[in-house]
């Protein structure tokens, strides 16, 4: 069976506004082309592009998402506390690095700005992304039945945000030199963020405050990671999930 990838992305001068991307059959594309194109011009907008692509590169299929599990706080500062303490017990980096690179995050991780992507850091607590401006972006990844999944989310109270993210993390962690995963949005009133492990994904609330303009995502991965192995696996290989699992 043929698969299409399907990326929009709109800017408005020069400045991202809006991007995603879809992997679908083909009896699904113009359906998918109608729906990418209203998410990407939700706002003012003078540049749009949709771009289709065959797949022609063996799909991996994975079972289920990681499983879903929600806390909430009273403040920023109690779950950033609460993912401090995860990511150092999932990493073994100290707390004081981690610190630091979380800050960052929230400060402007590319020189003051958003980074593109997301930043890789090693166990050592070490910087390994090509470029610290770009970062990486996780791509080619989507679900079998979309619409059924959206559903049974929204259902239990959550976006198709939450959907989304889910799926990158979920083919972030199935890599095996990937140990966990830290997010939050870039937006000022988007506070949930999350952070991934091999086994859940956590969301977290609120992990940002409210106004911040910045975001980002950082890669905790083995410090024997080969990088161009890795960028290849994130950007190139698609993966389609079967089923979302809720915690």
């Amino acid at each position: 069976m043929d698969y299409f990838s399907v990326k929009m992305r709109s800017s408005l001068e020069e400045n991202h506004i809006s991007g995603h991307e879809r992997i679908v059959k083909v009896s699904e594309l113009e359906n998918t082309i109608n729906e990418l194109f209203k998410r990407g011009s939700r706002k003012s907008f003078d540049f749009l592009n949709i771009k289709i692509e065959k797949i022609n590169s063996p799909i991996l299929f994975i079972k289920k998402t990681l499983k879903i599990k929600t806390l909430n706080f009273n403040n920023p500062k109690e779950a950033n506390n609460f993912a401090l303490n995860l990511l150092q017990k999932e990493t073994g980096i100290n707390l004081n690095t981690l610190q630091k690179l979380i800050k960052l995050i929230h400060t402007g991780a590319a020189s003051g700005k958003n980074m593109r992507g997301a930043m890789i850091v090693n166990l050592k607590g070490e910087r390994l992304e090509k470029n610290r401006e770009k970062g990486i972006r996780t791509t080619m990844v989507d679900y079998i039945n979309r619409e059924k999944h959206k559903k049974k989310l929204i259902k239990k109270g959550f976006t198709e945000r939450t959907l989304d993210a889910l799926a990158l993390s979920t083919k972030n962690l199935i890599y095996p030199d990937i140990v966990a995963e830290y997010c939050i949005s870039d937006e000022p009133d988007y506070l949930t963020g999350y952070v991934a492990t091999k086994k859940y994904y956590f969301r977290l609330t609120p992990l940002k405050e409210k106004g911040n303009l910045f975001g980002g995502r950082i890669y905790f991965v083995k410090n024997n990671t080969d990088i161009d192995k890795l960028y290849n696996y994130l950007q190139n290989t698609p993966v389609l999930i079967e089923d979302i699992e809720i915690g």
